[in-house]
């Protein structure tokens, strides 16, 4: 039910959605609001389905997340963004990597459930210009070209004996400029081709108009104003009331 309803909903409501879940980070200022915001966005994926797909791609990001701990207990007092002011905390060092870790969660979320179409849809419903979105869109369709040039580069390469993962970081370094010359060329020549297609169909840069939101996006963009209202609420003036 939750996966069907994260498909119908508006891109404009994916992204406020989001929006609001990624200032929620930023807002929460202790570790039992951050500790509630976690869990619950752990349950939200977990009713999704999405839970797997993104924790499989967390592990790649684990072991910054857990040094994450001791660099901010130890050395909290040389940030140049957040201090504890109290130098070794493990309080404070726990309460960054959480939220690194919920930061992290947020953004494998949305590269999973926003699609680039849907971006460019969202950003095309704003009163910009039209040639920002279209340009948008061609950057999205310029990076997915490139990076599936790059994978058939480096599957050529491999297949002819080139070993790309093995060795220093400065060999492996070495062993990927070979894929460098063959992957510009093919971005001059998609590039050229992407000229002459705007040349031959000019519309592409026409505003498109995009339906209003249903009943069920208005309740979502509400619920997620009254969400942020009552974080900012309690983490500003309730524990700073506890505090003093």
């Amino acid at each position: 039910m939750f996966s069907k309803m994260t498909v119908i909903l508006d891109p404009r409501t994916k992204i406020i959605m989001f929006i609001s879940w990624f200032s929620l980070a930023f807002i929460c200022r202790d570790i039992y609001s951050i500790s509630v915001l976690l869990a619950s966005s752990i349950i939200v994926l977990l009713l999704t389905g999405s839970s797997v797909p993104i924790l499989k791609k967390m592990k790649y990001m684990l072991p910054l997340i857990l040094f994450a701990w001791p660099l901010w207990t130890f050395l909290n007092q040389w940030s140049l963004f957040y201090s504890s002011g109290k130098g070794i905390d493990p309080y404070f060092g726990l309460l960054m990597m959480l939220r690194l870790l919920l930061i992290v969660i947020i953004s494998l979320a949305f590269i999973y459930f926003v699609k680039p179409v849907e971006i460019i849809k969202a950003v095309s419903s704003l009163k910009l210009p039209s040639s920002f979105g279209a340009v948008l869109a061609l950057a999205f369709r310029n990076l997915y070209i490139i990076a599936e040039d790059y994978k058939s580069i480096k599957e050529a390469h491999t297949s002819r004996g080139l070993e790309l993962d093995r060795g220093s970081l400065i060999t492996r370094i070495k062993n990927h400029i070979p894929l460098l010359i063959p992957l510009i060329i093919r971005s001059i020549d998609s590039a050229e081709k992407l000229v002459l297609s705007l040349e031959l169909r000019p519309n592409i840069m026409k505003k498109r108009k995009m339906e209003p939101l249903k009943t069920i996006d208005i309740v979502i963009v509400i619920g997620c104003i009254l969400i942020l209202f009552l974080t900012v609420y309690y983490n500003y003036y309730v524990v700073t009331w506890n505090v003093s």
